[in-house]
């Protein structure tokens, strides 16, 4: 080997001097002529063994024939004559001599047969374990990289004042000529195809088939090359510090040959200066390959195309530009640029730090880019365990509002952002969605406690692994690699707990307090007068009745009860030999006691013949009641001492506003005080004692859900903190008669559906986060036990949790991760542990921090806070709060983000990912929790808000806030029918809610979750009434209430059957938490539901809050006045 590597060097000795000095001008003072225009020559037909001709123009010289090119292996040859990858141009056929070109400034070339080299031995392949880099290839000493197609010295510029040359996207194809390929050390060396020889460009001297070369990369089988990007200066490159290094004289300095400076600058044709943010040289998954572009820091990992993103299949190599751009959308329709002016203006106001984005106009929008998917979460390389598309954790269990979180506090106060998360971490299972993976085994960190997930790293050859939000390095268990179900040893790789972020663990022993308990429900009764005359009891007994085989008792564990209230308290004395109850009558108030305790709480499966007998004869049993009060604070207390040793839920249905015993509440003077600043007065609690019983139920697990029934006053702003405190459910139906079937199904499907909901029991929840950042405050209903720790007697499926959060030190990790942990009990009695990990990266840019905001996100957490706002405050300033907010974000973008910093602006812009931010704030204002009005009864201002505090982003935003509109009559052929790939009910395009989109012949769908609206137009074709509803005209429904027709599926009625797949299809999109009731406005139709309809378009102005140009106008005119 020392021999070779004097022979070596006796060679380089032989090269060919470098020009001389005053060819090669400074960088980026070249005064190039404009490029001619280049016409590749027609294909030329050889033959075996012909010789090819010489190209024309600028040739490289020949390389001496015993010079040294690296090996697959590293190490050069061994005493062979020719190397095993050649430098000519022709491929080596078999049994054909080896030719190869000479290249000459004149004269003719002669070809020169040589002896065929031997082949190349076969490339070392390497065990690649899943998300992980090759580590155990041989590393060799870093060496300059070789360029066989390198062009001549005056076509290598730094600037052009010429525009770009669009680089071809082609691919070479697999048998294409010789092209430099990256071996394991990380050496250039070239392979072989039969293909023929490729042409060189006269002018730069690049192959003729690709224009640049192909970039040198390591070829993996069934993984495409990554592209090759390079540092921005000299300065910052290893490459070019080997040849001038500012440590050494000048003397000792080596000059810089074409082929070594060409590696150190962008290569690509679209680039007009060195490249900024580069990438090192990266190979399959993109990791990195070489040892030299392993000393260069790797910057933020969301920044590069080629990263690994889990669910995202690797791309093939595109050109600079086109990258560039693709990471400036995220998601988003791009618009490219095509004016040279233009790009040569956008090219002037560039920032080297600054990443590309699309800034659009605010006064132009798309209402169907709400249904986009927020901003992809980027991960740097190597941050998961295994490469798989469920490490990233679902926006519909966990999301955060900024997808890329600022590492300092002071750039989220510059960027106005507001940070937190939103939780629902009991997600009912969607159509299709795969089920949440169990696993038997749980390994958490010793010191903080996290559980495992696909985030943690495994050090010392596997034996142990690293926190990562903590840091701290924990044994891996013994048995970590066995399965304890099979017996048998698995593969690490393939374990739940590192494949998904989020998974179930079986909570052993250890975990529980005590024993689980069984589901318990105790119902509370309104059967006062007012009660009776609408209808309740009876309603109530019946739904009762028809779902008894919904509520979960798989194990038939369940137990029930039933106390019904007027003045007095009534239980019911059931026993499982009995065919009827016994009612028993209490009416001392001032001290509850509970008649045969041992025998009210009774099992359902078997006493089931006696609670039918008891459900049916409820409707009966009150109807000859005179009595109108309501002892619900006895019966309260009640209810509870009979579940204050097992927990559980209680339900209570009122009609009327308590009145007798402790608990009692007098009536709300809503009338002079609405729309009023005293009107948010009318929304706090009037009497602590049932904020007081909450809490004391929390302590012993009981829930408690509040249904509300009828027009009359009810004071729900104290009843509801029950549910409120205990992660309960609030309902409120405020035209319910017994006699109208609409009011009654939605009652009967909604109320079904929540006694069928598998419900957790005895639950908390943690929050831990990373290092660096805390929780400020929590939005939702439950119990706050601690600062991390949420007390959840009861978790409804779908209710989401909200977390607003800070960042109290510099972030210095690259990624940060949030894991939820929620400890409950089934209804089958197993102990279960819910975790879900979310992890996101940090970053230094604040255009990345606005390019990567889910602006869904933000819209809920502004929600969410601006009726926490209500209820602590005022109204008003809750309204104040969003207006303020949204014009701190957009002012802020605007200072930080482009141009135009200060000053007057004509036309407001926004990132293209924010862009309907300023539509969803005015949503919010014009939400019926917070909107200006003069008549919402605070019943059903408290009911918004318990929805507000309560519904996941996705419902609460894209369909409560902002309703969807849809186009009936002219819907496409495909809407209203199932895909056929994926079976779901495609839905027709999404309209604006605006009074704009009404035609006068046409027929229109808006929904809003809790209520479904049919619009007519004055002109609409009696054939249309006929398809729909099988009517002839409106005379019919000018009542206003409809219950949508099922007409069959008979072809003159596929307009109906159309609708109803459609508003089955939006039921199942918002998890069926309501059954909306169907109103019809028409021509001459009910004025109420008139209204009802147009507070619902949000573009358009009403009374007291304006319309979404005129938002748009105040907004612009504070922000140009600097008013935030």
């Amino acid at each position: 080997m020392s021999n070779s590597y004097n022979w070596g060097q006796q060679q380089q000795q032989q090269r060919p001097p470098p020009p001389p000095p005053q060819q090669h001008p400074p960088l980026g003072q070249h005064n190039l002529p404009p490029r001619p225009q280049f016409r590749p020559p027609p294909p030329q037909q050889s033959t075996p063994g012909a010789t090819p001709p010489a190209p024309q123009g600028h040739v490289i010289p020949p390389r001496p024939p015993h010079s040294r090119v690296a090996s697959p292996s590293g190490s050069g040859y061994q005493g062979s004559p020719m190397p095993p990858y050649s430098s000519g141009g022709n491929s080596p056929y078999p049994g054909q001599p080896f030719v190869s070109q000479v290249h000459q400034s004149s004269g003719a070339n002669t070809p020169q047969t040589q002896t065929p080299p031997r082949p190349p031995p076969p490339r070392p392949m390497y065990n690649v374990r899943p998300g992980h880099p090759v580590s155990n290839a041989p590393q060799g000493p870093p060496r300059p990289p070789v360029s066989y197609n390198t062009p001549p010295p005056n076509s290598i510029r730094s600037a052009s004042p010429f525009p770009p040359r669009p680089q071809s996207t082609q691919q070479m194809p697999p048998q294409g000529n010789y092209r430099p390929v990256q071996n394991p050390s990380g050496q250039y060396s070239r392979v072989a195809s039969p293909q023929g020889p490729i042409p060189n460009s006269i002018t730069t001297g690049y192959s003729q088939a690709s224009m640049p070369p192909a970039q040198p990369t390591t070829f993996i089988p069934g993984i495409p090359p990554a592209p090759r990007t390079y540092s921005p200066s000299p300065q910052q490159n290893p490459a070019i510090s080997q040849v001038s290094s500012p440590d050494k004289p000048a003397s000792h300095r080596r000059r810089a040959y074409p082929e070594q400076i060409s590696s150190v600058y962008n290569q690509s044709q679209n680039s007009l200066a060195p490249a900024t943010n580069g990438i090192p040289a990266t190979s399959a998954g993109g990791y990195s390959s070489t040892a030299a572009a392993a000393s260069v820091p790797q910057p933020v990992g969301f920044q590069d195309q080629n990263l690994f993103v889990p669910g995202k299949p690797l791309q093939p190599p595109v050109s600079q530009q086109a990258q560039s751009q693709q990471q400036a959308q995220g998601q988003y329709p791009q618009q490219f640029v095509s004016d040279p002016n233009q790009l040569a203006t956008q090219i002037g106001s560039m920032s080297l730090n600054q990443q590309s984005q699309q800034i659009v106009p605010i006064n132009r929008i798309n209402i169907a880019d709400l249904e986009l998917q927020p901003p992809p979460i980027l991960l740097p390389q190597g941050a998961t365990a295994v490469m798989t598309e469920n490490a990233i954790c679902p926006p519909e269990h966990k999301c955060c509002t900024l997808n890329a979180i600022p590492k300092t506090d002071k750039l989220l106060k510059k960027a106005k952002l507001p940070l937190g998360l939103l939780i629902t971490p009991f997600k009912t299972q969607d159509e299709g969605e795969p089920e949440i993976p169990v696993v038997y085994e749980i390994v958490r960190c010793r010191r903080c406690r996290t559980y495992m997930n696909p985030f943690v790293k495994f050090v010392d050859g596997g034996r142990r692994w690293q926190c990562n939000l903590c840091g701290l390095v924990n044994d891996v268990p013994l048995l970590f690699d066995y399965d304890s179900v099979t017996q048998q040893p698995r593969d690490r790789w393939s374990r739940a707990e590192l494949n998904h972020s989020v998974v179930e663990f079986v909570a052993p022993a250890e975990y529980m307090v005590r024993p689980p308990m069984p589901p318990v429900y105790v119902f509370i009764i309104d059967v006062s007068y007012p009660s009776i005359q609408m209808g309740v009891p009876q309603m109530i007994a019946e739904t009762i009745l028809e779902t008894l085989d919904n509520i979960p008792n798989k194990e038939n564990r369940t137990k029930v009860a039933f106390i019904t209230v007027d003045s007095t308290l009534n239980f019911y004395y059931m026993k499982p030999d009995s065919s009827e109850p016994q009612m028993l009558v209490v009416s001392d108030l001032e001290d509850v006691f509970l008649p045969c305790p041992n025998d009210l709480l009774v099992d359902l499966t078997e006493c089931r013949d006696v609670i039918e007998s008891l459900l049916s004869r409820m409707k009966d049993m009150f109807t000859k009641n005179q009595s109108v009060g309501n002892a619900l604070g006895p019966a309260i207390r009640a209810a509870h001492a009979l579940l204050g040793t097992l927990g559980g839920k209680i339900i209570i249905m009122q009609s009327t506003i308590p009145s007798i015993g402790e608990g009692k509440l007098d009536p709300l003077p809503e009338d002079s005080h609405l729309g009023t600043p005293k009107e948010s007065e009318l929304l706090k609690p009037k009497e602590q004692w049932y904020k007081n019983m909450a809490a004391e139920s929390s302590r012993v697990q009981i829930a408690y859900d509040t249904i509300f029934f009828g027009p009359g006053p009810k004071d729900l702003p104290s009843v509801v903190s029950l549910a409120r405190y205990t992660g309960g459910s609030v309902f409120y139906y405020p035209d319910f008669v017994a006699n109208r079937p609409e009011e009654v199904n939605k009652f009967k499907g909604e109320f079904s559906q929540l006694l069928s909901n598998q419900v957790g029991l005895e639950a908390v929840l943690r929050v831990r986060a990373s290092n660096g950042l805390s929780t400020k405050a929590y939005y939702g209903n439950f119990f706050l036990r601690s600062m991390d720790l949420l007390a959840l007697p009861n978790v409804t499926p779908n209710h989401c949790y909200a977390i607003d959060l800070s960042i109290d030190e510099t972030l210095t990790a690259p990624v940060v991760y949030f894991q939820t942990a929620l400890l409950y009990t089934t209804c089958y009695g197993e102990r279960r542990i819910r975790v879900s990990t979310l992890s996101v990266p940090t970053t230094e840019n604040i255009h990345t921090v606005f390019q990567h905001a889910d602006q869904v996100a933000i819209s809920a957490l502004l929600a969410k806070k601006a009726t926490d706002r209500a209820l602590s405050t005022k109204l008003e300033d809750a309204r104040e709060a969003v207006q303020f907010k949204c014009v701190e974000i957009l002012g802020a973008f605007k200072t930080e983000c482009t141009r135009a910093q200060t000053g007057a602006t004509t036309d407001l812009q926004v990132p293209q990912n924010l862009q309907l931010l300023p539509l969803l704030c005015l949503s919010i204002l014009k939400h019926m929790s917070i909107r200006p009005a003069d008549k919402i009864p605070v019943s059903i201002r408290t009911e918004a808000i318990n929805f507000v505090n309560t519904l996941p982003p996705d419902q609460l935003v894209r369909t409560s806030m902002l309703p969807r509109m849809y186009s009936l009559h002219d819907m496409p052929d495909e809407c209203g029918r199932p895909d056929k790939e994926t079976g779901i009910v495609v839905l027709p395009p999404r309209l604006p809610p605006s009074g704009e989109q009404l035609a006068l012949h046409g027929v229109y769908l808006l929904y809003d979750g809790h209520d479904s609206y049919l619009i007519f137009g004055k002109n609409v074709q009696s054939n249309i009434y006929q398809a729909l509803l099988n009517v002839s005209d409106t005379q019919s429904l000018l009542g206003g209430v409809i219950s949508f027709p099922d007409l069959g599926d008979s072809p003159q009625h596929d307009l109906n059957k159309r609708t109803r797949a459609i508003m089955q299809r939006l039921r199942s999109i918002n998890r069926n938490l309501w059954n909306p009731i169907t109103f019809v406005c028409c021509e001459n139709g009910n004025p109420v539901i008139r209204q009802r309809m147009m507070q619902r378009l949000v573009f358009d102005r009403d009374l007291k809050v304006s319309s979404y140009h005129q938002f748009i106008n105040q907004v612009k005119d504070k922000i140009n006045r600097g008013s935030y």
